[in-house]
């Protein structure tokens, strides 16, 4: 009688164990954080507006991009890359609300050849965003956002240019 319930009881034991350790195991695939994410605006080449970004997380609040974009407004084409750092208060970098700041350079192409706008800037600017992971794997990213940056040169008749964000990505 003895042995029986000793064997059992080792059996309920190994059964609860097998099972506490599925457990922990999905949970953790699930539950990984996501430290980087490449995402670009598809809606956006349907009005010739491109844009990609690549962000990595460094720590649970703070994340560094790299953006480049390329679109017309108003008459001349405006390409631009920015260095963005994001400050995620809620401490899930790439997930949630950020307010950034951005340094980069923008250069200003217009068809005009005696136009004033012609020419490159550095730029500073502010921002804010929010990003959501999906998914059952949570892989799928879809990011929005808006803002602005100041052209540091004045001589191209524009003093600042608007931050628009709306893309989808991947993250890993």
């Amino acid at each position: 009688m003895k042995v029986s319930r000793l064997l059992l009881a080792a059996g309920a034991l190994a059964l609860s164990a097998t099972v506490a350790s599925a457990q922990t195991v999905e949970g953790t695939q699930v539950g990984m954080p996501r430290v980087n994410l490449v995402s670009a605006n598809p809606i956006g080449l349907l009005f010739e507006w491109y844009n990609g970004e690549f962000e990595h997380a460094v720590s649970p609040t703070i994340s560094l991009a790299l953006a480049a974009s390329s679109w017309e407004f108003d008459g001349p084409t405006y390409s631009s890359v920015d260095g963005i750092v994001r400050y995620y208060p809620s401490g899930k970098a790439l997930r949630g609300f950020s307010f950034g700041v951005s340094a980069g350079f923008v250069n200003i192409d217009d068809d005009c050849s005696d136009c004033l706008e012609d020419g490159s800037s550095a730029t500073i600017g502010v921002r804010g965003d929010y990003v959501w992971i999906l998914g059952r794997d949570q892989r799928f990213s879809v990011a929005t956002g808006i803002g602005a940056k100041r052209l540091l040169n004045n001589d191209h008749g524009v003093e600042g240019l608007p931050i628009g964000r709306l893309s989808i990505g991947y993250a890993w």
